[in-house]
């Protein structure tokens, strides 16, 4: 299922565009234990993950909204995009 808009990325290692819920939740698979653990990631994968189960555009909408404040938080949000 692809997001509304690719939400832009500048994280270590990874540059580039989001655009897909299956994306988002590699990319929050992949971050480092101490950073998977913190409540903003484990907030936005719950969220991806309710998107997958009933595909409601209202569902879609917070699961990007917290995974844009999570990247934001951690200054990985592309702004200039």
């Amino acid at each position: 299922m692809n997001l509304p808009t690719p939400v832009p990325v500048r994280a270590p290692g990874r540059r580039g565009e989001i655009a897909s819920v299956k994306e988002a939740l590699r990319f929050i698979d992949q971050l480092p234990p101490e950073l998977a653990r913190l409540s903003r990631w484990t907030f936005a994968r719950a969220l991806f993950h309710e998107v997958e189960r009933t595909g409601k555009s209202r569902d879609m909408k917070a699961a990007v909204r917290q995974f844009r404040q999570a990247l934001s938080n951690e200054r990985w949000l592309e702004e200039d995009s």
